[in-house]
């Protein structure tokens, strides 16, 4: 996982309005582009090892399992670093947006694919985490978007539900689905604007693990009431058991924290207008989905929209 730039750490870093710092100086092109990439693959993977992996286990013991596996190894990490634990307020600062960003965000989301909604679909609707995002920035991080950005964004949205316009259903166990979609959508939405306002200078590791570790415990209570901890260890789980914690969960959240710490948030969660059309590839590729006209439709509006929220300044 990618530390924070020193001038991240320097105490003369000059704060932006609403308290959170200036972002730090323009880092490299080409790493800056292989992050952005690499955030959209990752977190499109989650979508369809979700999917499979609520083959084995159900939603919330799934997702027990899944933070508590990558906190451990974090907690591990940051013992052989030596790298010290937060403590205090900041501690419950971490543990906030962990729940919002984790268990919030990614439990809804087996729980909304569990009663039926699809994976694209899914993607559909965290895919406006953007717009909601950068909306609560401006007040509460005192961030400004420019009408171009908000005009990237909105043609980002409108490829988006291109792409997956046949494939939207509002019967049976879809309206429920729908519900805890929208409830991640919220969670990762307040997530990182708390994130970002109140953790921006987080250790990568100790940081996350805290993160990680305060979300297990909040899933685990449903995982174990409402549940009864419904598991199947079966070998073809733990592949994908594995990668959601380690791939997903620390390499995936670490990928966003590392740009937030960069950039704006609207900048940032603009490239979540991406993971739609990513999961289709993804799900043409390994579960042999079918990958339409539309589809790649929208995949030319979504990146021009993300390409547009990118580039166009205040």
């Amino acid at each position: 996982m990618l530390k924070p730039t020193p001038s991240l750490e320097s105490p003369a870093q000059p704060a932006a309005p609403g308290g959170a710092p200036e972002p730090a100086a323009r880092p490299n092109r080409g790493a800056d582009l292989t992050a952005r990439v690499a955030l959209v693959v990752v977190w499109s993977s989650g979508f369809i090892s979700g999917k499979i992996g609520l083959r084995y286990a159900s939603p919330y013991t799934f997702a027990t399992l899944r933070f508590a596996i990558a906190g451990v190894v974090l907690l591990v990490i940051a013992g052989i670093r030596r790298e010290r634990l937060p403590r205090g307020r900041r501690l419950l600062h971490l543990a906030v947006a962990g729940t919002l960003v984790q268990a919030v965000q990614f439990s809804s989301i087996y729980m909304g694919m569990n009663l039926g909604v699809p994976s694209g679909l899914a993607a559909l609707i965290i895919a406006l985490y953007p717009l909601a995002a950068s909306l609560l920035a401006v007040p509460l991080l005192g961030e400004r978007v420019s009408a171009g950005q908000y005009l990237g964004l909105a043609l980002g949205l409108g490829g988006v539900a291109l792409a997956v316009a046949d494939r939207i259903q509002l019967s049976g166990g879809y309206l429920l689905g729908l519900g805890f979609l929208v409830l991640g959508l919220l969670g990762i939405s307040f997530g990182t604007v708390y994130q970002k306002r109140f953790c921006g200078r987080m250790e990568p590791v100790s940081g996350n693990a805290v993160q990680l570790l305060a979300a297990s415990l909040v899933v685990l209570v449903p995982a174990l009431l409402v549940e009864g901890w419904d598991v199947h260890f079966a070998a073809s789980y733990w592949p994908v058991l594995l990668w959601t914690a380690l791939i997903n969960s620390i390499v995936g959240v670490g990928l966003l924290y590392h740009l937030l710490q960069r950039h704006g948030t609207s900048q940032v969660s603009s490239l979540f207008y991406l993971v739609p059309m990513s999961t289709a590839g993804l799900g043409a590729l390994l579960l042999g989905q079918d990958f339409g006209p539309l589809t790649l439709g929208g995949l030319v509006l979504a990146t021009a929209g993300t390409f547009l929220a990118n580039r166009v300044r205040r």
